[in-house]
Protein backbone atom coordinates (compact mmCIF):
# COMPACT_ATOMS: atom_id res chain seq x y z
CA UNK A 1 0.00 0.00 0.00
CA UNK A 2 1.02 3.68 -0.87
CA UNK A 3 2.51 5.40 1.84
CA UNK A 4 0.28 8.25 2.58
CA UNK A 5 1.77 11.57 2.27
CA UNK A 6 2.40 14.03 5.58
CA UNK A 7 0.25 16.86 5.93
CA UNK A 8 3.77 18.84 5.47
CA UNK A 9 3.89 18.00 1.75
CA UNK A 10 2.34 20.10 -0.82
CA UNK A 11 -0.84 17.77 -1.31
CA UNK A 12 -1.78 17.95 -4.82
CA UNK A 13 -4.34 16.24 -7.05
CA UNK A 14 -1.32 14.32 -8.62
CA UNK A 15 -0.14 13.21 -4.82
CA UNK A 16 -4.03 12.52 -3.85
CA UNK A 17 -4.64 10.11 -6.78
CA UNK A 18 -1.01 8.16 -6.41
CA UNK A 19 -2.13 7.72 -2.68
CA UNK A 20 -5.50 6.54 -3.58
CA UNK A 21 -4.69 4.33 -6.39
CA UNK A 22 -6.78 6.28 -9.20
CA UNK A 23 -6.17 8.17 -12.37
CA UNK A 24 -5.83 12.03 -11.72
CA UNK A 25 -8.69 13.02 -14.18
CA UNK A 26 -11.23 10.62 -11.67
CA UNK A 27 -10.12 12.24 -8.74
CA UNK A 28 -10.63 15.82 -10.03
CA UNK A 29 -13.89 14.56 -11.37
CA UNK A 30 -14.35 12.96 -7.99
CA UNK A 31 -13.84 16.03 -6.02
CA UNK A 32 -15.90 18.15 -8.23
CA UNK A 33 -19.09 15.69 -7.95
CA UNK A 34 -19.28 15.31 -11.60
CA UNK A 35 -21.78 12.42 -12.58
CA UNK A 36 -20.28 9.91 -14.35
CA UNK A 37 -18.58 9.20 -10.79
CA UNK A 38 -19.97 6.88 -8.36
CA UNK A 39 -21.23 7.95 -5.16
CA UNK A 40 -18.55 5.56 -3.37
CA UNK A 41 -16.03 7.01 -5.17
CA UNK A 42 -16.45 10.83 -4.70
CA UNK A 43 -17.08 9.94 -0.45
CA UNK A 44 -13.57 7.94 -1.00
CA UNK A 45 -11.63 10.62 -2.43
CA UNK A 46 -13.39 12.97 -0.23
CA UNK A 47 -12.27 11.82 2.62
CA UNK A 48 -8.67 11.18 1.61
CA UNK A 49 -8.66 15.14 0.77
CA UNK A 50 -9.64 15.91 4.21
CA UNK A 51 -7.58 13.41 6.40
CA UNK A 52 -4.56 14.43 4.22
CA UNK A 53 -5.18 18.71 3.89
CA UNK A 54 -6.19 18.68 0.31
CA UNK A 55 -7.28 22.19 -0.62
CA UNK A 56 -7.77 22.74 -4.24
CA UNK A 57 -6.14 26.04 -6.29
CA UNK A 58 -9.27 28.39 -6.69
CA UNK A 59 -7.54 29.78 -10.22
CA UNK A 60 -6.45 26.22 -11.36
CA UNK A 61 -10.27 25.03 -11.08
CA UNK A 62 -11.89 28.58 -12.28
CA UNK A 63 -9.36 28.09 -15.10
CA UNK A 64 -10.11 24.43 -15.88
CA UNK A 65 -13.53 25.06 -15.82
CA UNK A 66 -13.92 28.27 -17.95
CA UNK A 67 -16.05 29.83 -15.95
CA UNK A 68 -15.32 33.24 -13.80
CA UNK A 69 -16.36 31.92 -9.94
CA UNK A 70 -17.58 35.48 -8.84
CA UNK A 71 -20.90 37.13 -8.85
CA UNK A 72 -21.37 40.74 -9.65
CA UNK A 73 -24.03 43.11 -7.82
CA UNK A 74 -24.11 46.65 -8.91
CA UNK A 75 -25.94 48.63 -6.08
CA UNK A 76 -28.68 50.61 -7.77
CA UNK A 77 -28.62 54.27 -7.85
CA UNK A 78 -29.82 56.08 -4.37
CA UNK A 79 -29.88 59.87 -3.73
CA UNK A 80 -27.93 59.84 -0.65
CA UNK A 81 -25.34 56.98 -1.25
CA UNK A 82 -27.22 55.33 1.25
CA UNK A 83 -27.96 51.56 1.18
CA UNK A 84 -31.47 50.38 2.36
CA UNK A 85 -31.63 48.17 4.96
CA UNK A 86 -33.38 45.78 3.35
CA UNK A 87 -30.64 45.28 0.43
CA UNK A 88 -28.06 44.94 3.20
CA UNK A 89 -29.54 42.20 4.49
CA UNK A 90 -30.33 40.43 0.94
CA UNK A 91 -26.15 41.37 0.43
CA UNK A 92 -25.61 39.36 3.50
CA UNK A 93 -27.19 36.25 2.57
CA UNK A 94 -25.89 36.21 -0.95
CA UNK A 95 -22.31 36.60 0.32
CA UNK A 96 -22.72 33.77 2.92
CA UNK A 97 -24.10 31.52 0.16
CA UNK A 98 -21.90 32.25 -2.01
CA UNK A 99 -18.51 31.35 0.02
CA UNK A 100 -19.86 28.23 0.77
CA UNK A 101 -20.25 27.12 -2.72
CA UNK A 102 -16.44 29.00 -3.07
CA UNK A 103 -17.83 31.65 -5.07
CA UNK A 104 -16.97 35.34 -4.51
CA UNK A 105 -19.45 38.56 -4.48
CA UNK A 106 -18.59 41.52 -6.49
CA UNK A 107 -20.72 44.95 -5.54
CA UNK A 108 -20.12 47.81 -7.51
CA UNK A 109 -21.06 51.21 -6.94
CA UNK A 110 -22.66 53.12 -10.15
CA UNK A 111 -20.18 56.37 -10.27
CA UNK A 112 -21.42 59.95 -10.50
CA UNK A 113 -23.11 60.29 -13.97
CA UNK A 114 -22.89 56.88 -15.17
CA UNK A 115 -26.31 54.20 -14.96
CA UNK A 116 -25.67 50.58 -13.96
CA UNK A 117 -25.49 49.26 -17.67
CA UNK A 118 -22.52 51.01 -18.24
CA UNK A 119 -21.12 49.59 -14.96
CA UNK A 120 -22.45 45.80 -15.47
CA UNK A 121 -21.33 46.01 -19.47
CA UNK A 122 -17.62 47.55 -18.23
CA UNK A 123 -17.73 44.35 -15.50
CA UNK A 124 -18.54 41.75 -18.15
CA UNK A 125 -15.96 43.48 -20.39
CA UNK A 126 -13.15 42.71 -17.76
CA UNK A 127 -14.13 38.80 -16.99
CA UNK A 128 -14.21 39.75 -13.74
CA UNK A 129 -18.04 38.39 -12.76
CA UNK A 130 -19.65 35.29 -14.47
CA UNK A 131 -23.19 36.38 -13.40
CA UNK A 132 -25.21 38.92 -12.17
CA UNK A 133 -27.59 38.95 -9.36
CA UNK A 134 -30.40 41.88 -9.36
CA UNK A 135 -32.56 43.53 -7.02
CA UNK A 136 -34.83 46.47 -7.22
CA UNK A 137 -36.36 46.06 -10.61
CA UNK A 138 -38.60 48.49 -12.68
CA UNK A 139 -41.55 47.50 -14.04
CA UNK A 140 -39.77 47.18 -17.48
CA UNK A 141 -35.93 47.43 -16.70
CA UNK A 142 -33.04 48.34 -18.93
CA UNK A 143 -30.70 46.34 -17.10
CA UNK A 144 -32.59 43.51 -17.60
CA UNK A 145 -33.07 43.99 -20.93
CA UNK A 146 -29.65 44.50 -21.08
CA UNK A 147 -28.52 41.13 -19.34
CA UNK A 148 -30.71 39.07 -21.55
CA UNK A 149 -28.79 39.82 -25.16
CA UNK A 150 -25.76 39.28 -22.70
CA UNK A 151 -25.84 35.53 -22.69
CA UNK A 152 -24.28 35.75 -19.04
CA UNK A 153 -26.12 33.69 -15.80
CA UNK A 154 -28.33 36.00 -14.38
CA UNK A 155 -30.76 35.96 -11.51
CA UNK A 156 -33.17 38.60 -10.30
CA UNK A 157 -34.78 39.71 -6.91
CA UNK A 158 -38.10 40.26 -7.56
CA UNK A 159 -39.41 40.75 -11.13
CA UNK A 160 -40.19 43.02 -13.93
CA UNK A 161 -43.89 43.14 -15.40
CA UNK A 162 -41.98 40.90 -18.59
CA UNK A 163 -40.82 37.74 -16.92
CA UNK A 164 -40.84 34.66 -18.25
CA UNK A 165 -37.66 34.32 -20.05
CA UNK A 166 -35.13 34.62 -16.95
CA UNK A 167 -34.48 33.37 -12.95
CA UNK A 168 -36.28 34.94 -10.53
CA UNK A 169 -37.20 34.83 -6.81
CA UNK A 170 -40.05 37.54 -5.57
CA UNK A 171 -42.47 38.01 -2.84
CA UNK A 172 -45.88 38.42 -3.54
CA UNK A 173 -46.48 41.80 -2.61
CA UNK A 174 -49.67 42.36 -4.24
CA UNK A 175 -51.14 39.96 -1.72
CA UNK A 176 -49.07 41.00 0.90
CA UNK A 177 -50.44 44.44 1.30
CA UNK A 178 -54.18 42.73 0.53
CA UNK A 179 -53.80 40.47 3.83
CA UNK A 180 -52.33 44.24 5.80
CA UNK A 181 -55.56 45.97 4.87
CA UNK A 182 -57.25 42.58 5.60
CA UNK A 183 -55.48 42.85 8.93
CA UNK A 184 -56.30 46.99 9.76
CA UNK A 185 -59.58 46.19 8.76
CA UNK A 186 -60.53 43.32 10.66
CA UNK A 187 -59.11 45.87 13.54
CA UNK A 188 -61.62 48.08 12.80
CA UNK A 189 -59.85 50.18 10.77
CA UNK A 190 -61.64 52.21 7.54
CA UNK A 191 -59.70 55.38 7.41
CA UNK A 192 -56.70 53.82 5.85
CA UNK A 193 -53.62 55.86 4.32
CA UNK A 194 -51.22 54.68 2.35
CA UNK A 195 -47.30 55.36 1.72
CA UNK A 196 -46.05 54.34 -1.06
CA UNK A 197 -42.91 54.03 -3.09
CA UNK A 198 -41.50 54.53 -6.87
CA UNK A 199 -44.01 53.38 -8.90
CA UNK A 200 -41.71 52.40 -11.59
CA UNK A 201 -40.26 50.04 -9.26
CA UNK A 202 -42.25 46.71 -9.32
CA UNK A 203 -42.36 45.83 -5.63
CA UNK A 204 -43.87 49.55 -5.18
CA UNK A 205 -46.50 49.02 -7.69
CA UNK A 206 -47.62 45.48 -6.75
CA UNK A 207 -47.54 46.72 -3.61
CA UNK A 208 -49.64 49.81 -4.65
CA UNK A 209 -51.78 47.62 -6.17
CA UNK A 210 -52.38 45.46 -3.73
CA UNK A 211 -53.63 48.26 -1.36
CA UNK A 212 -56.05 49.68 -3.77
CA UNK A 213 -57.78 46.18 -4.25
CA UNK A 214 -58.09 45.54 -0.69
CA UNK A 215 -59.59 49.14 -0.27
CA UNK A 216 -62.36 48.19 -3.07
CA UNK A 217 -63.02 45.23 -1.39
CA UNK A 218 -63.71 46.17 2.17
CA UNK A 219 -65.25 49.05 1.35
CA UNK A 220 -62.38 51.96 2.34
CA UNK A 221 -62.49 55.15 0.76
CA UNK A 222 -59.09 56.31 -0.41
CA UNK A 223 -59.92 60.13 0.07
CA UNK A 224 -57.94 62.92 -1.69
CA UNK A 225 -54.89 62.68 0.03
CA UNK A 226 -54.96 59.28 1.16
CA UNK A 227 -52.34 57.73 -0.92
CA UNK A 228 -48.66 59.05 -0.86
CA UNK A 229 -46.43 57.63 -4.11
CA UNK A 230 -42.55 58.26 -3.61
CA UNK A 231 -41.60 58.08 -0.48
CA UNK A 232 -38.23 56.38 -0.28
CA UNK A 233 -37.24 57.87 2.85
CA UNK A 234 -37.56 59.09 6.63
CA UNK A 235 -37.55 63.06 5.49
CA UNK A 236 -40.21 62.27 2.86
CA UNK A 237 -42.24 59.89 5.21
CA UNK A 238 -42.01 62.73 7.41
CA UNK A 239 -43.52 65.34 5.35
CA UNK A 240 -46.53 62.99 4.24
CA UNK A 241 -47.62 62.31 8.00
CA UNK A 242 -47.76 66.16 8.13
CA UNK A 243 -50.06 66.31 5.36
CA UNK A 244 -51.83 63.20 6.74
CA UNK A 245 -52.07 64.90 10.39
CA UNK A 246 -53.80 67.90 8.62
CA UNK A 247 -56.30 65.93 6.37
CA UNK A 248 -60.30 66.80 7.21
CA UNK A 249 -60.72 63.43 7.81
CA UNK A 250 -58.14 62.07 9.41
CA UNK A 251 -57.24 58.49 8.57
CA UNK A 252 -56.78 55.94 11.98
CA UNK A 253 -53.73 53.92 10.51
CA UNK A 254 -51.26 54.03 7.64
CA UNK A 255 -50.02 51.09 5.79
CA UNK A 256 -46.23 51.71 4.34
CA UNK A 257 -44.06 50.74 1.40
CA UNK A 258 -41.31 49.15 3.19
CA UNK A 259 -40.00 49.36 7.41
CA UNK A 260 -37.94 52.19 6.45
CA UNK A 261 -40.83 54.38 5.81
CA UNK A 262 -43.11 52.91 8.26
CA UNK A 263 -40.11 53.78 10.98
CA UNK A 264 -40.15 57.14 9.58
CA UNK A 265 -43.73 57.49 9.44
CA UNK A 266 -43.56 56.47 13.77
CA UNK A 267 -41.10 58.86 14.47
CA UNK A 268 -42.80 61.80 12.64
CA UNK A 269 -45.99 61.02 14.62
CA UNK A 270 -44.43 60.60 17.65
CA UNK A 271 -42.71 64.07 17.31
CA UNK A 272 -46.50 65.48 16.59
CA UNK A 273 -47.53 64.09 19.79
CA UNK A 274 -49.67 61.13 18.83
CA UNK A 275 -49.79 57.91 20.25
CA UNK A 276 -48.56 54.88 18.04
CA UNK A 277 -51.15 52.09 18.15
CA UNK A 278 -53.69 53.63 19.92
CA UNK A 279 -54.49 57.25 18.08
CA UNK A 280 -53.12 56.08 14.65
CA UNK A 281 -51.92 52.62 13.74
CA UNK A 282 -48.62 51.75 11.68
CA UNK A 283 -47.49 48.93 9.36
CA UNK A 284 -44.63 48.46 7.59
CA UNK A 285 -42.96 45.70 5.35
CA UNK A 286 -39.94 43.98 5.31
CA UNK A 287 -39.26 42.85 8.85
CA UNK A 288 -36.36 44.15 9.27
CA UNK A 289 -34.77 43.65 13.00
CA UNK A 290 -34.84 47.28 13.85
CA UNK A 291 -38.36 47.22 13.29
CA UNK A 292 -38.71 45.69 16.38
CA UNK A 293 -36.20 47.74 18.35
CA UNK A 294 -38.54 51.06 18.19
CA UNK A 295 -41.17 51.62 20.05
CA UNK A 296 -43.47 51.17 19.76
CA UNK A 297 -42.34 47.84 18.21
CA UNK A 298 -43.69 47.76 14.06
CA UNK A 299 -46.01 45.04 12.93
CA UNK A 300 -45.03 44.19 9.49
CA UNK A 301 -45.22 41.95 6.41
CA UNK A 302 -41.62 39.85 6.98
CA UNK A 303 -40.31 38.54 4.27
CA UNK A 304 -37.20 36.92 4.98
CA UNK A 305 -34.34 39.03 3.48
CA UNK A 306 -31.54 37.48 4.74
CA UNK A 307 -33.08 33.93 3.43
CA UNK A 308 -33.95 35.84 0.29
CA UNK A 309 -30.66 36.44 -0.25
CA UNK A 310 -29.01 32.73 0.20
CA UNK A 311 -31.93 31.56 -2.03
CA UNK A 312 -30.56 33.87 -4.86
CA UNK A 313 -27.16 32.40 -3.91
CA UNK A 314 -28.31 29.00 -4.84
CA UNK A 315 -30.12 29.62 -7.91
CA UNK A 316 -27.49 31.89 -9.55
CA UNK A 317 -24.68 29.41 -8.73
CA UNK A 318 -27.06 26.65 -10.20
CA UNK A 319 -27.50 28.53 -12.64
CA UNK A 320 -23.71 29.72 -13.99
CA UNK A 321 -23.05 25.75 -13.56
CA UNK A 322 -26.21 24.80 -15.92
CA UNK A 323 -26.70 27.41 -18.23
CA UNK A 324 -29.04 25.58 -20.45
CA UNK A 325 -30.97 24.75 -17.37
CA UNK A 326 -34.94 25.65 -16.99
CA UNK A 327 -35.37 29.26 -15.18
CA UNK A 328 -36.04 29.05 -11.53
CA UNK A 329 -39.11 31.56 -11.00
CA UNK A 330 -39.88 30.86 -7.21
CA UNK A 331 -43.30 33.01 -5.59
CA UNK A 332 -42.77 33.24 -1.90
CA UNK A 333 -45.32 34.54 0.34
CA UNK A 334 -44.88 37.36 3.59
CA UNK A 335 -46.28 36.59 6.91
CA UNK A 336 -48.16 38.73 9.28
CA UNK A 337 -45.53 40.38 12.73
CA UNK A 338 -47.66 41.04 15.01
CA UNK A 339 -46.11 44.34 17.34
CA UNK A 340 -48.11 47.39 19.40
CA UNK A 341 -47.57 49.72 16.17
CA UNK A 342 -51.43 47.93 14.97
CA UNK A 343 -54.20 48.27 17.35
CA UNK A 344 -58.00 48.82 16.98
CA UNK A 345 -58.93 52.34 16.50
CA UNK A 346 -59.55 54.21 19.59
CA UNK A 347 -63.17 54.82 20.57
CA UNK A 348 -64.40 58.59 19.86
CA UNK A 349 -65.21 60.59 22.60
CA UNK A 350 -68.95 61.55 21.91
CA UNK A 351 -70.46 64.66 23.95
CA UNK A 352 -73.66 64.31 25.19
CA UNK A 353 -76.79 67.14 25.54
CA UNK A 354 -75.37 68.29 28.80
CA UNK A 355 -72.50 69.15 28.08
CA UNK A 356 -70.58 65.72 29.76
CA UNK A 357 -68.92 63.28 27.63
CA UNK A 358 -70.22 59.67 27.49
Amino acid sequence: MPRAPQRSETMSIARLAKHLGLSEGTVSRALNNYPDIADKTIARVRKAADELGYRPSTTARRLARGVVETIGFVLPARHGHQIDPFLAEILDGLATELALSDWDLLVAAVPEGHDEVEVMDRLIRSGKVGGFVIARTRRHDPRIDYLRKSHIPFVVQGRTEDCDDYAWLDIDNEKAFIDAMGHLVGLGHRKIAYLGGDPDLNYAWQRRSGYLSAAKTHGCDVLDGYLHDGITDEMAARHAVADLLKHPDRPTAILCVTDAVAIGAIHALAHAGITVGEEISVIGFDGLPMGEAIHPGLTTMSQASYQVGRAVGRIVVEQANAPASEFSQILWEATLTIRGSANPPAPKLVTNAKGGIS
